[in-house]
This record gives structure tokens, C-alpha cells and sequence, in this order.
């Protein structure tokens, strides 16, 4: 029986700039993103035939209209696979947590099959794959740093962070809807936000915790703050206990803080541990 084991990688987004509402209903963005080590674990399996989805969270969809079911039949159908697939998914990432979690298991999906049947895709040939699938599967297809720009799918690796940074993880339990998220924006013409961009592209050469901390942004805050504001009471309580910067994760709910380094990330880990159920300390890869 031919079986793969592969991680899904959750990302953060260092800076998150909306730019403009598109033609085509979707925004124009740019956003440095970052793989961290808080994964899911992926097991797929050769079979007979079909595609069999099983995951330990009872509220991920397992259906024929799953991502994950999707992501299986587009690799197979495109290269005449006539074998099937079962596909575990052991969740750790929350859902609809600003982490790519659903993205993240697409993207392993199509490399695991990639491996599985010895198709010899190439990491550009599989991006591409992904970007029929959603915006941030071609990012968790290249993991690591990265900058993804128009809706998100286009994608320009960066240089790895070096040391890796280490972060404190808080997600606050409950979900955000992405599109909620973009359809309650309110993007004023001709400004797009704090453009980051070029000062955090140019810190993380130096991979100074500090400096990287200082230009975090994520546009969606204001907005998202403002209905939960749980997410600023999360942000101040890292800050208060060390972290250099905190700043929610894509569309939220999730937060992160920036650590000095390992010692500190789980300092301010072991305080916020009894407050915080989801907590985790990570670090980037």
C-alpha cells in the first residue's frame, strides 16, 4: 500500500495591505505572509479508486464540495490518475483563524499526490494548480517567506528569516468569516493603508526581531478590532507581558506576538497559558 505523511503549515501575515477592490469582486492585495510550525498532519493513501476525506474535527467538511476533496479531484482528473485516494487530516490549526488552515491542506493534498504517483510537478506547475483552488494555497505550496500580491496568489519568495523569529500564538476561539471581513471594509480612494512593504521586506534581510516587530500592519485591524475587540484586549496582553509587537493574522481572529527570542516567547507563554486555551509558542520556518 502506497502511503505519504506530510505537514500542512499554518502561515501569519507580517504586513496585510488592501489596495483596491477589483473588477472581478475580489480586492487588490499585498502581504508578506510566513510559514510557522504549528501544523496539521496529512496521511494519503493509494487506493482502488474514489477520494475518501477523514478528519479528527467534526466541523471540517469532508464532502465532494470540501476543499480538500477538490484539491484531490483536480490533480487526479488533470492527469488522467484513474487510481483514488483516502486523505487524514489530524486539525491543530483553528478554523477560520487567519492561518490558512483549509489552504494548508489543499496545498498538501496536491503535493502529497504529486509524490504519491510520481507526477514530477514542479513547485511553479503546482502553484499554478493551486490558484484555481483559493488565494493562499499557492503560498502554503511554497511555504517559508514570501510575498503574495494581486488577490493573493501570485507569489514572490523571500529570502528565509535567519535566526528564525519566535512567536507567541493566541487564537481566541471563536471565528471570522473572510468574507465578512472584505465586504465590511471600507477602502477610501486612493488609500491603500500603511504600505510596509519595502521597510519589513528590507528588516527581514537583517532578521532583527525588533525591527521586524516595529513594521508589522495588517489593514483589516480597525475594522475587525472594532467588532471584536477581544483581539485588542489579546494584542495589549502580549505586548504587556514582552512581546517586541503583536498583530492579528490575516482576517483574524488570531494574534501573534513577537518575541526577543526562545526564552522569551515561552516566558510570556507560561503567563498567558492559564488565560488563553489556544496558545502556542512557534516559530518561522
Amino acid at each position: 500500500m502506497n502511503e505519504i505523511k506530510i505537514n500542512s503549515y499554518s502561515k501569519i501575515n507580517l504586513t496585510l495591505n488592501i489596495l483596491a477592490r477589483r473588477e472581478d469582486g475580489y480586492h487588490e492585495i499585498e502581504t508578506i505572509m510566513q510559514s510557522i510550525n504549528l501544523t496539521d498532519k496529512v496521511i494519503i493513501t493509494e487506493e482502488k479508486e474514489g477520494i475518501e476525506i477523514k478528519c479528527n474535527h467534526p466541523q471540517v467538511p469532508v464532502d465532494n464540495q470540501s476543499l480538500a476533496y477538490r484539491s484531490a479531484e483536480k490533480i487526479l482528473k488533470k492527469f488522467g490518475i484513474e487510481r483514488g485516494v483516502k486523505i487524514e487530516i489530524d486539525k491543530k490549526i483553528p478554523l477560520a483563524s487567519g492561518m490558512a488552515g483549509g489552504s494548508a491542506n489543499s496545498a498538501t493534498i496536491l503535493v502529497g499526490i504529486n509524490k504519491l504517483f510520481n507526477l514530477n510537478l514542479s513547485n511553479k506547475d503546482l502553484r499554478k494548480i493551486g490558484e484555481e483552488l483559493g488565494m493562499d494555497v499557492p503560498f502554503c505550496i511554497q511555504n517559508g517567506t514570501a510575498l503574495a500580491y494581486q488577490r493573493g496568489e501570485k507569489i514572490t519568495p523571500l529570502p528565509p528569516i535567519n535566526p528564525p523569529l519566535w512567536i507567541i500564538v493566541i487564537n481566541p476561539g471563536f471565528k471570522i468569516s473572510t468574507q465578512w471581513a472584505y465586504n465590511n471594509l471600507d477602502l477610501k480612494e486612493g488609500k491603500g493603508g500603511k504600505n510596509n512593504t519595502k521597510a519589513m521586506i528590507a528588516v527581514l534581510k537583517e532578521g532583527r526581531p525588533r525591527e521586524i516587530a516595529k513594521n508589522l500592519f495588517n489593514y483589516f485591524e480597525t475594522l475587525i478590532i472594532k467588532k471584536y475587540p477581544e483581539i485588542g484586549s489579546v494584542k495589549d496582553r502580549l505586548i504587556n507581558e514582552g512581546a517586541l509587537g503583536a498583530i492579528m493574522s490575516g482576517s483574524g481572529p488570531t494574534v501573534f506576538g513577537i518575541a526577543q527570542n526562545k526564552e522569551k516567547a515561552l516566558q510570556i507563554y507560561e503567563k498567558l497559558k492559564p488565560e488563553y486555551k489556544l496558545i502556542w509558542v512557534v516559530h518561522s520556518i
